[in-house]
């Protein structure tokens, strides 16, 4: 089943890296990755993250985008997951890590039940930093994928970017356009699907945070129309 997913956002984001002057490494697919539906920590694992896998054993952009490893020298998805499961409070615990930024606590991950018919599952930006928040960021795993790869397009090709990295946007908090470009994801959000992951109890998040949050939303759903 894997294999027969195709992924576009992937093969963008490749050819963005080889087009780009961006030092990429890969590594080589392992057949002990977990299947589409596998359970990883009691969590079914995203079909589209296991066609990635299919194709690659994990994948970094230096000082960038990483996606764990997953091959026979390192099982890093697992390791991954092993590793925040104990400290991150629910709803977090329930997602599944499988990358982030080099250098900083951010991290990728999907979120299980919020899953739709094909098992497909959104990907969230998770801040860990004091007040740990999910924010929504793609639709699928190969959305996300795709988006990175307007990013690398947008930062190398607008001559203000392109000429001072110091000047270039974040991702994703500073391109929420591209973002926006997932409809499928602003219609989640608009259909307030995201809420239960988002704005959790008091005691967990600060009033600033949830301000945050509802701005978020608000500059996706802005640059959608």
């Amino acid at each position: 089943m894997r294999n027969d997913i195709q992924l576009l956002g992937l093969d963008r984001l490749l050819a963005a890296c080889e087009k780009y002057p961006v030092r990429a490494t890969s590594r080589n697919p392992w057949d002990g990755a977990p299947a589409a539906g596998a359970l990883l920590l009691g969590r079914p694992f995203d079909p589209m993250l296991a066609a990635f896998y299919s194709r690659l054993g994990g994948l970094r952009l230096h000082l960038d985008l990483y996606i764990n490893a997953c091959d026979a020298q390192l099982n890093g998805i697992l390791k991954a997951n092993e590793e925040v499961q104990p400290y991150w409070p629910e709803p977090f615990r329930s997602f599944l890590v499988f990358g982030g930024q080099e250098a900083l606590a951010y991290r990728y991950a999907t979120v299980p039940g919020l899953a739709d018919a094909r098992g497909f599952q959104p990907v969230v930006e998770v801040d860990p930093y004091e007040d740990i928040y999910a924010l929504p960021i793609a639709s699928n795993v190969d959305r996300f994928l795709d988006a990175y790869a307007r990013y690398l397009t947008l930062i190398h090709e607008t001559p203000g970017f392109r000429d001072d990295p110091d000047a270039r946007p974040s991702f994703p908090r500073g391109v929420p356009e591209l973002i926006a470009e997932d409809r499928k994801l602003v219609g989640m959000l608009v259909d307030g699907r995201f809420d239960s992951i988002m704005f959790l109890p008091g005691g967990i998040q600060t009033q600033e945070t949830r301000e945050y949050l509802r701005e978020w939303v608000a500059k996706l759903r802005a640059a959608s129309r």
